[in-house]
């Protein structure tokens, strides 16, 4: 493997690669990575939970279903779900504070600290930030940094939200999660701290199986929209809008891992394999499940759904412009295929990917060389056209359709977007049906 990096960087990602690898086990996975972050530094976090109505989350929790039915082949075995309450937390950049100054109490009100986080919003810009965490670890909190950096770089705020994880919750929970967020942005009910906010000024973000999220809901939108149907919500029919726009960093959009770049395993912190497959993987009361299925996400029978793996979703026609960024990563491939869709579709399309940067490497953790932005330029630059993206597409902007590759010394290689994965989409299929 040929590469700038050195052997500590190299050896940096071999170590976290062996230990995803080595396996432990899932329930221990989500008690660690759901603890609740104290919020130190130049952060405003308020938090709200999103209760369901009593009476029409059937009319929410349907519209997944009708397009799961309308985009699948009739063979998807999907488990029902109602809407459920949705913990939800607001960040924004907290102007004039020191890097480790604790959090802000203000007679343990919520709705003032939002009163407060508003007061240093310079633009109308609202992210939804869909968290990663391969649907099944991870919470809001531990995304504060990446929040509170998007906000700050665009002026806005964010909001994050914890959708239910799997295996406990498989497919499609955290989509209604998502979905019911969503339009309580929209339409809030009586006392949600925000009045309505536009949807052309809502920009979509997510990392990881988040960016996975984000796109899928996009898939639902445009099913919507296609059959005329409007939503039961909070005693009225409303739309079903589209947002802004969509930005997507190290999107993981094959839950098969069969279109894996696997070129790029020694940059990567993956190789091109689930770990929980392995029969190796430490057993746990959550996995494996009873009965057996094919992924903690879902089943086989939805492994090749446009709704669980969106890279071979069959048509973008319609979708509002979308930005992928990621690292020379074992996922790109599917992220790769996705754009070429969009861009074939005419779509409104950025691609940029990284050299030798590996999955979610501007983001990761605070003890992840690359995520201290100060000093990686990668990093730097990632995070920058991120926001940029954002504040652009919340204003009702364009993207001029492009896909590159930056080198570690930032200079850019124009890539063929109309044959960016190097397959079609109908081969794409084929390849993932015959994984699963």
């Amino acid at each position: 493997m040929v590469t700038s990096l050195s052997q500590d960087q190299i050896d940096i990602v071999n170590k976290t690669r062996d230990a995803m690898l080595s396996g432990t086990p899932i329930s221990t996975l989500q008690r660690i990575t759901s603890k609740e972050q104290p919020v130190k530094g130049p952060s405003w976090v308020s938090r709200q939970t999103y209760h369901a109505p009593k009476v029409e989350g059937n009319f929410i929790s349907s519209i997944v279903y009708n397009a799961i039915e309308a985009l699948g082949d009739g063979s998807e075995r999907p488990v029902d779900f109602a809407v459920e309450d949705v913990d939800v937390r607001w960040t924004g950049y907290r102007a004039g504070s020191q890097t480790d100054q604790p959090e802000v109490t203000i007679n343990d009100s919520e709705k003032q600290k939002f009163a407060k986080l508003m007061s240093d919003v310079k633009h109308p810009v609202t992210i939804l930030y869909f968290i990663g965490g391969g649907f099944y670890m991870n919470v809001p909190a531990r995304y504060h940094s990446t929040t509170t950096k998007l906000a700050q770089l665009t002026g806005g705020r964010c909001l994050s939200f914890q959708y239910r994880l799997s295996p406990q919750h498989t497919f499609p929970a955290a989509l209604i999660d998502a979905l019911f967020t969503y339009m309580s942005l929209l339409y809030p009910a009586p006392g949600h701290f925000h009045e309505p906010i536009a949807p052309s000024s809502v920009v979509f973000a997510g990392d990881s199986a988040g960016a996975n999220l984000a796109l899928s809901l996009i898939q639902v939108i445009l099913s919507t929209q296609s059959r005329g149907e409007k939503v039961q919500f909070n005693g009225r029919l409303e739309d079903l809008p589209l947002p802004g726009g969509i930005t997507a960093l190290s999107a993981g959009l094959d839950m098969t891992y069969a279109l894996a770049s696997k070129e790029n395993i020694g940059f990567d912190i993956f190789n091109g394999e689930w770990s929980f497959h392995k029969p190796e993987f430490p057993s746990c009361p959550l996995w494996p499940s009873i009965p057996p299925r094919r992924h903690v996400y879902c089943d086989a029978s939805l492994m090749c759904h446009p709704l669980v793996s969106p890279s071979i979703a069959k048509s973008w026609k319609g979708a509002p412009p979308i930005w992928f960024a990621g690292g020379q990563e074992v996922m790109a491939g599917s992220a790769r295929l996705a754009a070429q869709v969009i861009a074939q579709d005419e779509g409104s399309v950025v691609y940029e990917e990284y050299a030798e940067m590996p999955h979610d490497f501007p983001i990761m953790s605070e003890n992840w060389p690359w995520a201290l932005t100060e000093d990686w330029p990668q990093s730097i630059r990632c995070m920058e056209h991120w926001a940029q993206t954002c504040t652009i597409l919340s204003e009702g902007r364009n993207l001029k359709s492009k896909a590159v590759f930056i080198s570690a010394g930032g200079e850019e290689t124009s890539l063929d977007l109309t044959n960016l994965s190097g397959f079609s989409l109908e081969e794409a299929k084929r390849m993932m049906k015959e994984s699963v």
